[in-house]
């Protein structure tokens, strides 16, 4: 997406956010950590398990829910950098307008009342905006590993903020196809 309505300076401050954060120490970033056994699913987690192929993920994430406001634990949300919080916040508030737009785009191409996408994943009220930020730090033996292996997203929207390091890739009609990094977009 192009002229998707989010400024661009916004989008540098989370990206600079989150690679902040993942130049923490272990021992700060472990301060957010998740606990996926007591099905704590939001915070920091590192990733390093083979999957079906026999390849390692190679990946340090950082989820939690930005949207609604109201519904958010902040608790887990990283005081370094000290942006992190405001300029997520922001972003969070740009995608959920965004959102809207895309929903409305594809309601009234389907031949559906604008609204009616929305409506059907919770419209104003209960639309939950999660966000994942990916860091794949360089890989000793990158012959062995991938980034994150191959998945389905679960949500009804994913939007990616990328940081034009090729490596996104889509199934699409049987094939691998590396997404294109296009300054300034957000990938849908």
């Amino acid at each position: 997406l192009i002229n998707h309505g989010i400024p661009v300076d916004l989008m540098e401050r989370v990206k600079k956010s989150g690679e902040e954060f993942f130049g923490l120490a272990v021992e700060e970033k472990e301060k957010y950590a998740n606990d996926q056994a007591a099905g704590k699913i939001q915070g920091y987690g590192s990733k390093l398990a083979n999957n079906a192929c026999g390849q390692l993920e190679w990946e340090d994430y950082f989820f939690h829910l930005v949207y609604p406001e109201d519904k958010r634990d902040l608790s887990i949300w990283p005081k370094t950098p000290t942006d992190y919080i405001e300029a997520t916040s922001e972003y969070a508030k740009c995608l959920r307008l965004l959102s809207t737009k895309v929903f409305k785009a594809l309601s009234i191409g389907l031949g559906l009342e604008p609204d009616r996408l929305e409506k059907e994943v919770g419209g104003l009220q209960e639309l939950l905006l999660q966000m994942k930020i990916n860091y794949c730090p360089k890989c000793p033996q990158p012959e062995l590993a991938l980034g994150v292996e191959a998945h389905t997203d679960v949500s009804a929207l994913t939007f990616i903020l990328h940081n034009m390091v090729p490596g996104l890739q889509l199934f699409y009609e049987g094939k691998w196809v590396t997404a294109k990094c296009v300054p300034d977009s957000i990938v849908m």
